[in-house]
């Protein structure tokens, strides 16, 4: 019985650093929500690699099964967890600076090896490689100018927060007296140009 508890422990924390790093990397980036199985897949990756880390920095498992005269008991190393921990936090922070950067990605297509991005759509692509005042037209002709503070990842949901924003009427620019505007899905965005100054 005491083996059995202990391989499911085991069990368990081989698969709990995997499983925090998965969700702290859910808090860095913006991505699609996965399947199930995709979940489960992307904490065995991560726990995959926090563990050969770890090996770098420690032979000794956080817990072990320890023989003596009056029977097994389980032991702890406190140190253990603890780098478990910190890398489990670490590794999905890089992961994330990656894909908000586009880093690998973009040495691969420098090397022209692909075209891909690291990002979930051209949207989120565009936003955060043209850092530029924007003029949004809406399909009703009206059109306006700023700063895109916030923007979402997703092309479906196209919502956009103008800091310092000026309606455009026949090339004339009248500020509002206002920090932003959120730009909404209802007000029907026809298209986005990205401005040189």
């Amino acid at each position: 019985m005491e083996a059995m508890n202990f391989e499911t422990l085991q069990i368990l924390i081989l698969l709990l650093p995997g499983i925090i790093s998965s969700k702290v990397l859910d808090f860095f980036i913006a991505r699609k929500k996965p399947e199930p199985f995709e979940k489960i897949l992307e904490s065995l990756v991560f726990s995959m690699i926090i563990y050969v880390l770890f090996t770098f920095f420690s032979d000794k498992s956080p817990v072990y099964l320890c023989a003596e005269k009056t029977g097994y008991f389980l032991k702890y190393n406190a140190i253990g967890f603890l780098g478990l921990f910190i890398i489990s936090l670490f590794i999905p922070v890089i992961f994330g600076v990656c894909h908000t950067y586009d880093f690998p990605m973009n040495i691969l297509r420098r090397f022209k090896l692909t075209n891909r991005t690291s990002r979930d759509t051209i949207w989120y692509n565009v936003f955060c490689d043209l850092k530029t005042h924007i003029i949004i037209n809406f399909e009703n002709g009206r059109r306006i100018y700023g700063w895109p503070m916030y923007y979402s990842d997703d092309p479906a949901k196209p919502y956009i927060f103008l800091h310092k924003p000026a309606w455009i009427d026949e090339g004339k620019f009248t500020y509002l007296d206002i920090k932003g505007i959120l730009i909404t899905s209802e007000q029907k965005i026809e298209s986005v140009e990205f401005l040189n100054k």
